[in-house]
């Protein structure tokens, strides 16, 4: 009998430790969001470089805005998309390309994402929803084809578009120069900017990014945030590459790391 009772304490503080390290039952109200004061940055549909698909996506994104769907979406998941005064299709249409045809012709577009809520994650059923989720789904429809996504490696998405392993990245992507150089991006539809994620209770102690300074910092390898501490020279010894965004705030809630830089639409989907 003591045996036994031995073993139900351990297994009891077992699942304490695992709530208190960010398991599954964790909250991420224990999280606070620090602006960090840093520059806007972009979302944008990455396709193949000369792709025919840019141009068409564009026009029917326009569409969805004047009939008010994007408006919809960023009410459903609590984003800010562009609105129609701030969306003018700029893309070369490069007629003739063939991505299109080809698209059509298998009659699915195949979308590149993580799983990164507000944009692409999935419900109890395991259908994948988000702001981009539906989004994707809504573009699909006007082009008649069927909307498969497919998870990727964050780091090889533009090796993975160009193989054509995928037809687009769709993701809460920033735009960055990189991308630029090695596909075409759509204009924004949407304004992001990272901001800091540490502990409710250490908010007060971090005011600017200079505060961060010997920190250990959790961020999502090949994103924008990661990028935010590599190109700080106070930063970038403190950080912990990880696999996936929610995988920082989760470093954040374990306390094996002080902070995590993440995209703000992120933070606000899951801290409330």
């Amino acid at each position: 009998m003591k045996r036994i009772l031995v073993l139900v304490l351990a297994l009891i503080m077992a699942c304490t430790a695992i709530v208190s390290c960010g398991g599954g039952t964790s909250s991420y109200s224990d999280l606070a969001i620090i602006d960090l004061g840093l520059e806007r940055e972009y979302f944008g549909i990455a396709f193949r470089a000369g792709s025919d698909m840019t141009r068409k996506v564009e026009d029917i994104t326009l569409q969805l805005i004047e009939e008010g769907k994007l408006a919809e979406l960023s009410t459903t998941y609590e984003v800010g998309a562009v609105g129609k005064g701030d969306y003018t299709p700029k893309a070369d249409p490069c007629e003739g390309s063939g991505d299109y045809d080809y698209i059509k012709g298998k009659g699915k577009l195949v979308v590149g994402i993580t799983d990164y809520k507000p944009m692409d994650y999935r419900d109890e059923q395991g259908n994948w929803i988000g702001f981009d989720a539906d989004y994707a789904r809504a573009v699909g429809a006007k082009l008649g084809v069927e909307v498969e996504f497919k998870e990727i490696d964050w780091d090889f998405k533009l090796e993975a578009l160009a193989s054509k392993s995928i037809d687009c990245i769709w993701n809460g992507m920033t735009i960055t120069d990189a991308i630029e150089a090695a596909a075409d991006c759509t204009v924004p539809y949407m304004y992001n900017t990272q901001v800091a994620v540490v502990k409710k209770a250490d908010a007060e102690k971090y005011k600017a990014i200079s505060d961060l300074a010997g920190l250990k910092i959790a961020a999502e390898s090949g994103s924008a945030g990661e990028k935010v501490i590599q190109d700080n020279a106070a930063l970038k010894g403190g950080l912990k590459s990880m696999s996936g965004q929610t995988d920082a705030l989760l470093e954040v809630l374990s306390g094996s790391s002080q902070a995590a830089i993440v995209d703000l639409t992120l933070a606000k989907a899951l801290i409330k």
